[in-house]
């Protein structure tokens, strides 16, 4: 039986069916084409600030680990490192790594303040500025942590 000896009922069913499928197809595809580009571009992002760790000769985590961590748009180190909360967590990364009363401030690294303003540049570079002059607020010195 073709097409053209059914019904038109069952005509309309089998047009509504390939357009349904069709529309949902279309749909998949665009979701999969944007996650693609969303990935390209977290690689490549992971990429530029793996060579600029290297280039100012700092410890550099593999690309791939870097695009997990920061994504495409920079994670937690582009959510307004100029806020209150954003200040206090690197703040409190500059510690002695205790916690509660036995926590001290120290003299906190200028590589790992480096590394920091590395990947602002690279992921959200409108911020920069704030944090550069957040540092200057800061005693850092060369340590060993």
């Amino acid at each position: 039986m073709s097409t053209a000896d059914a019904p038109d009922r069952a005509r309309i069913w089998i047009y509504l069916t390939a357009a349904v499928l069709l529309v949902v197809f279309a749909l998949i595809g665009l979701l999969t084409f944007d996650e693609i580009h969303r990935n390209n571009e977290a690689t490549a992002k992971a990429q530029q600030l793996h060579s600029n760790l290297l280039a100012a000769g700092l410890p550099a985590p593999e690309p791939d680990v870097i695009a997990s961590a920061l994504g495409d748009d920079g994670g937690s180190v582009c959510q307004d490192p100029d806020a209150a909360h954003i200040k206090a967590k690197y703040q409190a990364a500059l510690s002695n790594g205790a916690s509660g009363p036995g926590q001290r401030p120290v003299i906190g690294s200028k590589e790992a303040a480096e590394a920091v303003g590395q990947a602002i540049a690279v992921y959200c570079p409108q911020h920069l500025a704030d944090y550069r002059a957040h540092l200057d607020t800061l005693h850092l010195d060369d340590t060993t942590k």
